[in-house]
């Protein structure tokens, strides 16, 4: 007999219904008001890696604001996503600071890869670039970038050939 289950099992999708059901029980652990809509927003992208238009919906009944109000505070905050985030993406601030800093040379640097992203709040350390786990690197260079693109998608790939053989 095999160990395989009875019916084809997705592991991705039952993954994400396990998260979208943790985001709808953190969004409705919130007070019911529109003072939790930003942490309810927050709560949502914790569990789900962003913000899709089902959860903002959700939200807007929760915390009884139109959705339009949701959308508004969602693009206020830069921390806050709404599209999917790229897993292998990194993301280049652009605020002033970091403009002035050379942010543009890094965008330069490695084009398929870097992608804009609104300030950061670290000017002392412009130009800032963020990793896809959203560790923050200050002071980056072009080599630097490129530098940690390349041990970043070596280690990927070595993690993913590990996990083939297991």
């Amino acid at each position: 007999m095999s160990d395989a289950p009875p019916f084809p099992y997705d592991a991705a999708a039952a993954d994400a219904a396990e998260r979208l059901t943790e985001a709808v029980r953190a969004v409705e652990a919130q007070p019911r008001e529109k003072p939790a809509l930003l942490p309810s927003l927050l709560a949502a992208q914790h569990h789900l890696g962003w913000l899709p238009r089902p959860a903002i919906e959700r939200i807007a009944a929760w915390v009884r604001v139109p959705v339009s109000e949701v959308y508004a505070t969602a693009t206020a905050y830069s921390e806050l996503r709404l599209e999917r985030p790229d897993p292998l993406a990194w993301h280049v601030c652009t605020g002033v600071a970091c403009d002035l800093a050379g942010a543009e040379v890094l965008l330069d640097a490695a084009p398929e890869r870097a992608r804009r992203i609104d300030c950061q709040f670290l000017c002392a350390l412009a130009p800032v670039a963020v990793d896809p786990q959203e560790r923050l690197h200050g002071r980056m260079t072009a080599d630097g970038l490129r530098a940690r693109i390349a041990t970043a998608t070596t280690g990927t790939a070595a993690e993913t050939a590990t996990e083939a053989r297991a």
